[in-house]
């Protein structure tokens, strides 16, 4: 084992290391002195994208997940699993549990410090596929399964998946389905894909693992960790092929019978650094606070346009890009006048606000949030973030370089990354109970849409 990586980050006093186990899977831990918990995560790159590459049934990712959560050659019964985690007067409980996403599949689980020894080995005994068992469970987990999918939206009617479909469907297909699959999906899926998922993605030696406790970890917990990660023995698998997604001038509808106003989102897409890009994460982080700051007061508390305006970057659900959003939610009848609005709100009273004293006032605000923070919720979820941030760019995410860049920037970084947002074309996403072609009438008529036509 060597360690990679360390720093302290100086606004929550939580240390941060980053080691390489003797046998090649990356060990992310959070020294964290505000907890008494000793919570564990194992990121593996087995989500659901990666189905049509390894020729299996979509839904085979989920299913696979939920099998290695059930009882296995370790607990053989969902009793035996039970009793193992349960805590009592002398022990405390752990909790367990695995999840499915487009990217990634994650096994965690969470106990009190002197839970460490028992969580580890929870763990190590789902990194497992007993084929016999798990067929046998087959037809019964495919049952929760299906009646799990019952809940969920018909894809026609999942204004999430209809989004993607209409940003990068052409491009990206892998993330235009269910996570789940579809009920004729699960019923195809047979135990010898889920064993070729499983040893093919899961067993990939790309998996992270990421722990946050109180302390430094013992000899005793990195041998724990060297005996699980030696199972890990397939190869690092190919990933989707490199496509670049353009911001050209699109519109796109969905129609929400249960909606009575419309959400419109100018949509963009930022192909993503190959490193953790500080300067340009605080410029935008910076500039995003600003937009919504001046939508609040005019377009909101002045003119009653709007009840809100959100800001927010994604990559989940895409490849090599950050796909950054303006959302805006107005009332059917304001929507005409809201876009006759847009144009100048974005082209015109922005820039005025940052070159303007009111503006200088919110941007020191704004930099004083990440100079003098306040005290944080604890944040159970932080080692699977972290972790994340680390399987999209091969290094830990560190706050301190991210707030020396936020001290740095200047009125003249936001005005240019101002214009970079005036100058790209976005795709516009509307939901509205309104009919397709009344609202499309009015974003093409617009002066924001003639704009960049």
């Amino acid at each position: 084992m060597k360690l990679l990586q360390e720093f302290k980050n100086e606004y929550n006093n939580i240390t941060y290391r980053l080691y390489e186990l003797d046998c090649g899977i990356k060990l992310i831990h959070l020294e964290n002195p505000a907890t008494v918990n000793f919570d564990f995560f194992s990121l593996q790159e087995a989500g659901c994208i990666y189905e049509d590459l390894e020729n299996v049934p979509h839904g085979t990712a989920h299913l696979t997940e939920h099998l290695l959560h059930s009882p296995n050659s370790t607990f053989r019964t969902l009793d035996d699993v039970q009793k193992f985690e349960e805590g009592n007067k002398s022990r405390p409980a752990i909790h367990t549990n695995a999840g499915t996403w487009f990217k990634h599949m994650d096994l965690r689980s969470v106990s009190n410090i002197k839970g460490t020894d028992r969580v580890l080995e929870r763990i190590n005994s789902m990194i497992d596929f007993p084929y016999s068992k798990f067929k046998k469970n087959l037809i019964n987990e495919k049952r929760v399964v299906t009646a799990e999918r019952s809940r969920k939206l018909k894809l026609e009617k999942d204004n999430f998946i209809q989004k993607v479909i209409f940003l990068e469907g052409e491009q990206y297909p892998e993330f235009t389905y269910n996570i789940i699959g579809e009920l004729k999906d699960i019923e195809n899926i047979n135990i010898d894909d889920l064993e070729k998922y499983f040893t093919n993605r899961f067993l990939n030696k790309g998996a992270i693992f990421s722990i946050q406790s109180n302390k430094t970890l013992s000899d005793n917990v990195f041998a724990k960790l060297e005996k699980m990660g030696n199972k890990y023995t397939a190869p690092k698998n190919s990933k989707l092929s490199e496509i670049t997604l353009k911001n050209d001038l699109a519109f796109g509808y969905f129609y929400d019978e249960n909606a009575t106003g419309v959400t419109l989102d100018l949509t963009y897409f930022d192909p993503t650094n190959k490193k953790i890009n500080y300067q340009k994460s605080a410029i935008e982080g910076v500039l995003n606070s600003i937009i919504k700051r001046i939508g609040y007061l005019l377009l909101r508390e002045e003119k009653g346009l709007i009840y809100g305006l959100q800001t927010f970057k994604e990559d989940t659900f895409t490849m090599f890009h950050n796909i950054k959003c303006l959302r805006f939610v107005v009332e059917n009848s304001r929507l005409k006048e809201m876009l006759a609005t847009l144009e100048p709100f974005l082209f015109e009273d922005i820039e005025k606000f940052i070159k303007s004293e009111k503006g200088t006032r919110w941007i020191n605000n704004i930099l004083s949030t990440y100079i003098f923070p306040t005290t944080i919720v604890y944040d159970q979820e932080l080692p699977y973030d972290i972790a994340m941030d680390y399987s999209e760019y091969n290094e830990m995410y560190n706050y301190n370089l991210y707030v020396e860049a936020v001290k740095k920037i200047k009125k003249s970084d936001l005005l240019d990354e101002l214009k970079k947002l005036q100058f790209t074309p976005p795709h516009i996403w509307v939901e509205s109970n309104l009919p397709k072609k009344e609202v499309e009438k009015i974003v093409k008529e617009s002066t924001f849409w003639k704009r960049f036509k």
